[in-house]
């Protein structure tokens, strides 16, 4: 009897430590990696153009924006939040692969996908 009581124990921890090993102490963190986002359901890729100067704008408070539009001549319209791994420079006329990904869980006064650079397709001076 002696013998199954701890045999018995290593067993029921053996049965739950699989249930508590994937857990995350923090809710807003995804669970998978970086590579797995970008099959999410409503990613989505699109060609991006930005305008050669950013704009004052308010936000949060007030900052700079960049002029975007996703077809060549069409207007102009303010993008708050950066685009990640995207290295702007003033004084240039960009194209860009941009990777749209679905944020989960955004501030309440945040869009709810954030953009990714997946290429630049074109960077060409101002005129």
């Amino acid at each position: 009897m002696r013998t199954r009581l701890p045999l018995s124990a290593l067993l029921a921890l053996l049965a739950v430590l699989p249930l508590t090993a994937c857990g995350s102490d923090n809710p807003d963190r995804p669970a998978a990696t970086s590579a797995a986002t970008t099959t999410d359901p409503g990613t989505e890729q699109f060609d991006l153009y930005v305008a050669d100067r950013p704009v004052p704008c308010n936000g949060v408070a007030p900052h700079t924006c960049l002029q975007v539009s996703r077809t060549p001549n069409g207007p102009w319209e303010l993008h708050y939040t950066g685009i990640a791994g995207f290295d702007y420079q003033p004084g240039f006329h960009y194209q860009l692969r941009i990777e749209q990904r679905p944020w989960h869980n955004p501030p309440a006064d945040a869009p709810a996908f954030t953009w990714h650079l997946v290429k630049v397709i074109a960077k060409d001076p101002a005129q």
